[in-house]
């Protein structure tokens, strides 16, 4: 799973916040549709709803998802603006890490590193991980994100047209090499805890 969340603000446009998001992992599926050689498996791309208003998307996906939680190898979310990316974890286990290493050497031409122990689920993306699915985290250059967020200023002239296709690049190849991998990422339904 890759996606981003739909929303805006009523003094801006949300460009940056969250159409960007959007519109780079959507770009990122459909580069990845257009490869004479589709993924072992499916990749979906999904516009989260309602991220502010209390991830009522995220949390209605999981909760459909839940009883196939481990079918979902890994997901990842771009809700950080539009700076380029420059790390790359995953909550993936020991078992995992051959995979997350042929990704990381994968992103290394992009200028992203490997960066074991920073990040986390975007926020549309954690009720999946709440119930035991994988998350990957492409993290974004996020200097004058804050400067836009949430104002007047969140609009498309923001976008620096270089830095979104690093993204999309990055979100292609993540996505196809974990849709590609052998075995999982760790995705397994968690214990309900008393």
């Amino acid at each position: 799973v890759i996606g981003g969340h739909l929303d805006s603000w009523d003094l801006g446009t949300g460009a940056i916040d969250d159409a960007a998001g959007i519109g780079i992992t959507m770009a990122a599926g459909r580069l990845i549709g257009q490869l004479p050689q589709r993924p072992k498996r499916t990749i979906r791309v999904i516009a989260f709803a309602n991220e502010e208003q209390g991830l009522l998307g995220g949390r209605e996906y999981a909760r459909r998802h839940a009883a196939d939680v481990a079918r979902h190898a890994i997901a990842a979310e771009s809700d950080f603006g539009a700076g380029r990316i420059y790390g790359f974890n995953t909550s993936a286990p020991a078992h995992a890490q051959a995979a997350v290493a042929r990704i990381a050497g994968a992103l290394a031409p992009l200028g992203i590193e490997p960066m074991p122990g920073k990040g986390s689920a975007g926020p549309d993306i954690s009720p999946l991980a709440a119930i035991g699915g994988a998350w990957a985290w492409l993290g974004q250059d996020g200097t004058h994100y804050f400067d836009l967020h949430h104002n007047a200023d969140d609009t498309f002239d923001k976008i620096i047209a270089g830095d979104v296709a690093q993204n999309v690049a990055a979100y292609a190849v993540f996505a196809y090499l974990a849709a590609e991998a052998e075995g999982g990422f760790g995705s397994q339904p968690k214990q309900a805890t008393p």
